[in-house]
């Protein structure tokens, strides 16, 4: 897949818009609407690989504000299966998940979360048995998720968020690992 220019600037564009609104108090709740309406569907579809619980959810209104109930229940749904701790995820991470889906052209798919929030114990656990585990995993923080696309290909999956070029883009063997930190792959 090639990155196509046009696309590259306006997501891009779109996704610097949604995370200055993490540095600015009045914007950390708003999405700007005129980007969502061509960048986003607004609505995300999930299932657990490990709890076997599926969840569909209107994230974002119309104008383009998060809605409250949303997040808390997909906090909830990307808790940590390990020992059922729940933390805040970062809501741009929803942003680049809608956005890379719209991207592919996979609008109605559903996400297979593998790994959404880690507790550290988990982290430590997981790192115990793979030299593949950050030690300071931006799945601690609410910033990462460990996800395949229904009925797409990983590489596809991968290729997309490069080109994106928001955060962490990371192929790995059953899923691909995406994250709102610096931009990286691997």
């Amino acid at each position: 897949m090639r990155c196509p220019e046009g696309m590259i600037m306006n997501r891009r564009h779109a996704l610097k818009l949604i995370l200055l609104g993490t540095f600015t108090p009045i914007w950390s709740q708003f999405v700007e609407a005129s980007s969502l309406k061509s960048n986003c569907s607004r609505k995300l579809s999930f299932y657990n690989t490990h709890t076997n619980e599926s969840l569909t959810v209107d994230y974002l209104d119309q104008n383009g504000f998060f809605d409250q109930t949303a997040l808390n229940r997909l906090n909830c749904f990307f808790r940590c299966h390990y020992n059922e701790q729940v933390h805040r995820i970062d809501p741009q991470l929803f942003v680049l998940l809608d956005v890379l889906r719209s991207y592919l052209g996979a609008n109605e798919r559903t996400y297979e979360l593998v790994s959404g929030y880690r507790s550290p114990e988990y982290n430590e656990l997981l790192r115990s048995k793979s030299q593949k585990v950050a030690k300071r995993s931006y799945h601690m923080k609410g910033m990462a998720a460990d996800v395949r696309l229904d009925g797409v290909d990983l590489s596809a999956v991968q290729k997309a968020g490069k080109c994106l070029k928001v955060g962490g883009v990371g192929k790995y063997s059953q899923f691909i690992h995406l994250d709102v930190g610096p931009v990286r792959s691997w």
